[in-house]
């Protein structure tokens, strides 16, 4: 649970249903954990995907294991049957959460960096508008930032780059 001890339980319906190419299939991780971590987070619950569990004895357990149940099965549900049957015993959503990261997240993938920059070297306008142009190289863009794991240091590299 979070520290907020104002922050309402999750219930089934506050979850949303991800159908087609929302769901994990194991070639769109990227995209798929990006929409976990954004909903998670926006019902204040991406503890259960970052932190750490109360201990049994803590009287906030019962609360968060049911909880965590509740984002574990919308979790199941959110991938193919195929994939997620590969996780129905884990006993954790973050447990969950860490062997899909290290299953199918291809951080650092210098072969799929290559790929993308040569998608983006290759791409051409042709009759495409302006604005669909863009929003081709953009999400190319997008996507080589999300492999190359690049974040910046707002004091340090705004100083550097000015």
């Amino acid at each position: 649970m979070t520290d907020d001890k104002t922050a309402p339980l999750v219930s089934p319906n506050d979850l949303p249903v991800l159908q087609g190419s929302y769901r994990f299939d194991g070639r769109n991780y990227l995209q798929w954990s990006q929409l976990v971590r954004t909903t998670l987070k926006g019902r204040k619950k991406l503890n259960h995907l970052e932190g750490n569990p109360p201990t049994t004895t803590d009287p906030k357990y019962e609360a968060w294991d049911d909880e965590d149940a509740l984002i574990m099965t919308w979790l199941w549900h959110s991938m193919t049957p195929k994939i997620s049957h590969n996780y129905m015993f884990f006993p954790t959503a973050k447990e969950i959460w860490n062997n899909l990261s290290q299953a199918y997240s291809m951080k650092k993938d210098t072969t799929t960096c290559y790929e993308i920059e040569n998608k983006i070297f290759n791409t051409k306008q042709e009759s495409l508008s302006v604005t669909d142009y863009y929003g081709m190289l953009n999400r190319l863009w997008i996507e080589l930032d999300q492999y190359q794991n690049l974040t910046m240091q707002r004091t340090p590299d705004s100083t550097t780059l000015t």
